[in-house]
């Protein structure tokens, strides 16, 4: 293999040969969160796991492009405070793809790591903001009540504490009380347990895994903590959003993103979401989505949830979204560090940001995944990355440094238009 640090996949020679030389293979317990095969599993996840297909639209709706090429001599602040070049900021993050957009226009894209317009890849969390929104879209037609009981729509939680006797609202909110330990690079940490679960990973021998509904029925309430507390940041707690939702709705995460989103959207790639071992879609981390569908999505909440003239998504949801949730929970809680150490929130899935005049309402994914919506300001950006660790809050600064820096510019440049 390659020194370089930033490698693509195919720099590497992963999965070439018949069969790949060993120290060259992606299989299912490197692909998910192993550098550097993920430079390759993240274009490629479908080969490796179980998925279901999102239908997308019957016809193709065009993005209107107004590029600036000014974007490419931009100066990135690190977080050290050291300036990048843009293009060292798209390399020292393993950026595969990155687009800019207005509520109408397409102003930047980029792609590197064999990554294009219409190529699905993974997007990690990014899943669990669209189980969020699945969430308040379902309240907003009457269908679930955020103060009602977990247990009211799907009783087989009841044997769970950290459910039994929480609201959907608090797990909507990741504000009930779960003991589980989501650090991924501790082998031995819950998360672990989640991914053999799923069968996503072998499971060490005699270990009883089960399957994704059977998890979520075993998880404890933290006995330090009351639901409602503090916001941490747990991934099954999606799962059983999804879950509820299902159960709300009839109607599965994948035919909710087709029918509500993508049909409307125009949409031109590939989507599609992995499943569990028994075939469970998985709403905590299974999307595999597009960047030009993306942009598209970045786009309607822009317009206020509207696509041409027909509206999508009732601009009140929006606004239930960008109010953002219980700050002084999200402070109380063990998220509340680094580049998100103040002024930011949790809604519904979704990241909340509330700096002063950098608002914004944002998807993350582990790995550098990014949907980062400014409605207020107009401007989107749309980050698919495979970097090495899952989470790197220097990583985070850097990326947040250069929205921030993209933004400014997209702003100014359409002010001196005028």
């Amino acid at each position: 293999m390659t020194d370089n640090p930033y490698a693509t996949a195919r720099d590497l020679g992963l999965m070439v040969g018949f069969p790949p030389p060993p120290g060259r293979r992606v299989d299912r317990n490197n692909a998910l969160m192993t550098s550097p095969f993920n430079r390759w599993s993240y274009l490629h996840m479908r080969t490796l796991f179980p998925s279901a297909p999102v239908t997308g639209s019957p016809e193709v709706r065009p993005i209107p492009f107004e590029i600036d090429s000014g974007i490419e001599e931009l100066a990135i602040t690190r977080a050290d405070g050291s300036a990048a070049a843009f293009p060292e900021f798209l390399r020292e993050t393993y950026t595969d793809a990155l687009l800019v957009v207005t509520a109408d226009h397409l102003v930047y894209e980029h792609y590197d790591n064999d990554m294009h317009g219409a190529r699905p890849h993974q997007m990690m969390s990014v899943t669990k903001s669209f189980a969020g929104l699945f969430a308040l879209l379902a309240a907003a037609d009457g269908l679930l009540d955020e103060r009602a009981p977990v247990v009211s729509i799907v009783p087989e939680l009841a044997a769970a504490s950290a459910f039994a006797t929480a609201s959907i609202g608090q797990v909507l909110d990741m504000v009930n009380s779960m003991e589980f330990s989501e650090d991924y690079a501790d082998p031995e940490s819950d998360i672990q347990r989640y991914v053999w679960a799923l069968g996503w990973m072998d499971a060490p021998p005699g270990s009883s895994v089960g399957n994704l509904y059977d998890f979520l029925q075993s998880l404890s309430m933290n006995p330090e903590r009351e639901h409602g507390e503090a916001f941490q940041y747990q991934t099954p707690k999606t799962d059983v959003v999804n879950w509820i939702t299902n159960r709300a709705t009839g109607k599965s995460f994948q035919d909710q993103l087709a029918a509500v989103l993508w049909s409307k959207l125009g949409t031109e790639g590939e989507t599609y979401i992995l499943l569990d071992r028994c075939g469970t879609l998985v709403a905590g981390g299974g999307l595999n989505a597009a960047p030009r569908d993306l942009a598209r999505f970045a786009m309607l909440l822009l317009n206020n949830g509207r696509v041409g003239r027909e509206q999508v998504i009732d601009p009140s949801v929006i606004d239930t979204l960008e109010a953002g949730g219980d700050r002084e929970a999200f402070a109380r809680g063990p998220e509340s560090t680094g580049a998100m150490a103040q002024d930011w929130s949790y809604r519904a899935q979704w990241w909340v940001r509330h700096t002063p005049g950098r608002e914004a309402v944002t998807a993350i994914g582990v790995h550098g995944q990014w949907i980062y919506v400014d409605r207020r300001r107009g401007v989107a950006i749309v980050k698919q990355s495979s970097q090495p660790v899952s989470s790197d809050p220097d990583a985070d600064q850097f990326i947040l440094n250069a929205f921030d820096t993209l933004i400014d510019h997209v702003l100014a440049g359409e002010s001196a238009a005028r």
